[in-house]
């Protein structure tokens, strides 16, 4: 059983932990860190990352932001965005991806930022309405997206993303989602353009994204 409580609690110890994670992270992958900007295919995978060899164009979807705003390709295009699927009772691995994403996300330079946003698509639409979203997102980096909509629409958009998600004992008040753990990436031109694999580590992400942008 997991109560709203020990959710909250959990993140704030999640939130704090990666923080000081982090500082270790940067030392740790120093000497990566120094190295070139620019990774082969082979090198991305020593950080989590996988492009595909082809990128794969987004059919048209439509979803709901926290704000009540439509979502669709058109969100997509023009900026690159990291897509995590979750849910706000998610005890751990969700806090602790989201956290990581914070760390990753507000480590980058202004103009860095302009060129990446950061979503989280809910695989609990029975439960992530758009106020639970914005507060969960809130404390982590306000300017983070979440988007719902109907079980339809999201199954249809995951598929799209090749990402799979299936509720546990769904109808019980503390019931969980089992989903896949991939931060998907998707390029400027609303195309999957690969995906990074848990764990994930703040440098380690930055370091990647930057050189798959500089490639692109």
């Amino acid at each position: 059983m997991v109560d709203d409580a020990a959710v909250k609690r959990n993140i704030r110890l999640i939130v704090v932990a990666v923080a000081i994670f982090a500082a270790f992270a940067i030392y740790s992958v120093g000497s990566k860190l120094s190295g070139p900007r620019i990774l082969n295919k082979y090198q991305l995978r020593d950080y989590g990352a996988r492009v595909l060899d082809a990128p794969a164009p987004l059919a048209e979807f439509s979803l709901t932001d926290q704000y009540g705003e439509r979502f669709a390709l058109e969100q997509v295009r023009g900026q690159w965005s990291m897509v995590f699927f979750g849910f706000t009772h998610c005890a751990d691995i969700c806090p602790t991806t989201m956290a990581i994403l914070a760390e990753t996300y507000g480590a980058l330079k202004p103009e860095d930022k302009a060129e990446l946003q950061v979503v989280m698509v809910t695989v609990d639409p029975q439960r992530d309405n758009p106020e639970q979203l914005e507060q969960y997102l809130a404390r982590f980096d306000g300017s983070f997206l979440g988007l719902h909509g109907t079980q339809a629409e999201l199954t249809g958009f995951a598929r799209q993303l090749h990402v799979a998600y299936e509720p546990e004992l769904a109808g019980q008040d503390n019931y969980q989602v089992a989903h896949s753990g991939n931060l998907m990436l998707i390029n400027p031109r609303g195309e999957l353009h690969g995906y990074f694999r848990p764990p994930f580590v703040h440098g380690s992400l930055r370091v990647a994204w930057r050189s798959i942008r500089e490639t692109f």
